[in-house]
């Protein structure tokens, strides 16, 4: 019995065409765009219409729809990013301070998966992108890779063309929210972020007490080093961040989000043990804007019952 079969001219083919893909998706992923394949699968997804795919909840889809925009399809963007040596600490060497390389790929590492979430909804001729979900990962600091993904809804305004004029907004807030904010006179613009990556070297007074030198570490103290440190990394993420929300030209950035952690870097020097910490610090909110079209008075009368007294009374716009 023969171990092995002759590839057919048709298996060579297929074989020959997927490693082109392959060479040509990484191609395009060096130069900040999407795999041919995912490409491919959009357009043809488009082309088909009817069929749309969405992580929103049912009140979600109706009040969306509610707002003049239909779902067209579920999108993604993702990055992975290695960090060099650089955008790392020396342990004794490294005095505090933003880790300047380290902000840096975090900040492109968001943009680069923004940027293909965007790709994937103009693709389906989607106006915007509401419900975007981020979620990032930090392996350990000896793999020196970090991970990002973004995942949302895109959306298309009702009758209007297939293409998108200019590029696709984005949007953290949900469904109702969504709504809620449309039916206010306002559009989102885009996610704005900003990140920092900072490195607290640990002083006297930290080493003192952490190792219960002298009986330092019996007492309740504030260790002043890590506070300021912590304080440092969230004024430059929060720069940061006012800085995109001024780039896109927003009035102001709504359902704003802050996330930090820390992990202690141990080393040892003469027999004494030193903590320092490196401190991640990350702000993303939704950058909005005036809708021209919003009406002198927008949004809808609001109709409250009082379950304990049977009663009712309407709240208007205007009230």
């Amino acid at each position: 019995m023969a171990l092995w079969k002759r590839e057919s001219t048709d298996e060579k083919a297929a074989r020959e065409k997927a490693a082109q893909d392959q060479t040509e998706s990484l191609s395009a992923l060096e130069a900040g765009r999407l795999p041919v394949q995912a490409e491919r699968r959009l357009r043809d997804q488009a082309g088909k219409g009817g069929f749309f795919s969405s992580d929103l909840s049912t009140n979600e889809h109706l009040l969306t729809r509610q707002a003049g925009f239909e779902p067209v399809g579920q999108v993604m963007g993702s990055s992975f990013f290695r960090i060099g040596y650089r955008g790392y600490y020396s342990s004794l060497y490294q005095p505090t301070g933003e880790l300047v390389p380290l902000s840096r790929a975090h900040l492109a590492n968001r943009a680069l998966a923004i940027s293909r979430l965007k790709q994937e909804a103009a693709l389906l001729g989607a106006h915007g992108v509401i419900g975007v979900r981020m979620e990032g990962r930090v392996k350990d600091w000896g793999d020196r890779l970090i991970e990002l993904t973004a995942v949302g809804t895109a959306i298309r305004l009702k009758g209007a063309a297939d293409s998108v004029a200019g590029e696709p907004f984005t949007s953290a807030l949900s469904g109702q929210e969504f709504w809620k904010l449309h039916e206010s006179g306002y559009l989102p613009r885009e996610i704005a972020f900003g990140v920092c990556s900072y490195y607290i070297h640990a002083d006297y007074q930290a080493t003192v007490a952490l190792n219960n030198l002298w009986g330092a570490g019996m007492a309740n103290q504030e260790l002043g080093a890590y506070t300021y440190g912590f304080q440092e990394a969230r004024d430059i993420a929060m720069e940061r961040f006012a800085n995109e929300v001024k780039r896109a030209g927003a009035e102001g950035a709504v359902g704003v989000g802050v996330d930090w952690d820390y992990e202690g870097i141990e080393y040892e020097v003469n027999e004494v043990e030193y903590t320092d910490l490196v401190v991640h610090f990350a702000a993303v909110g939704t950058a909005i804007v005036a809708r021209k079209d919003a009406p002198a008075s927008s949004g809808s009368t609001v109709t409250f019952h009082d379950l304990k007294d049977h009663t009712s009374f309407k709240l208007s716009p205007k009230e």
